[in-house]
């Protein structure tokens, strides 16, 4: 768990989703540039609505709401890198980590990048090529980790991600968000 928590207001904000598909309950981990990544939490209890029908006398979490995690935390992922951009770009200081954001992140600057920034981007998990090993049940937290592979000319970001519960391997492969800047 990450001592550098995001206060839940801005962490809606930075967030295109809501409840009750808001699939990111915690931000551990980020690390800016090249061999980039973010890690995510997303954890599985007995009263997620998406349960309820899933195998009702055995419930698991769905592999569509796995791969509905890897597009949220690949889009955080695409977020955190815009904002450090932006911030860089403006300051000429440079943002490399989750604990550089955690800094900054109740500060007007930051707060404007990060509100003008959202209203600027829409996106959707376009494709996935995802394999499932292992079973996530409720309980369970999920530790998701989205690495941008490459981005194309079309607007499609191709990003390697894993899941995991402990040590458990249990979901990787391929999400490829569209995401266009307004």
């Amino acid at each position: 768990m990450s001592k550098y928590s995001i206060p839940s207001k801005i962490f809606l904000e930075m967030g295109g989703w809501r409840q009750p598909l808001m699939m990111v309950d915690r931000i551990d981990d980020f690390k800016y540039g090249e061999n980039g990544y973010v890690k995510v939490v997303k954890h599985v209890t007995y009263n997620d609505p998406y349960l309820l029908g899933h195998f009702p006398d055995d419930p698991i979490m769905p592999g569509v709401i796995i791969s509905e995690i890897f597009g949220q935390a690949s889009e955080y992922l695409s977020f955190f890198t815009d904002i450090c951009d932006i911030y860089a770009e403006r300051y000429n200081e440079e943002l490399r980590s989750l604990q550089d954001i955690h800094a900054r992140i109740t500060s007007n600057e930051m707060l404007e990048i990060i509100r003008t920034r959202r209203a600027q981007v829409r996106g959707v998990l376009a494709a996935q090529n995802l394999k499932f090993k292992e079973i996530a049940y409720p309980g369970d937290s999920i530790e998701v980790t989205s690495k941008l592979a490459f981005s194309d000319s079309n607007g499609f970001k191709h990003y390697a991600v894993t899941a995991n519960v402990g040590k458990k391997l249990i979901s990787h492969g391929t999400i490829i968000n569209f995401r266009e800047i307004y």
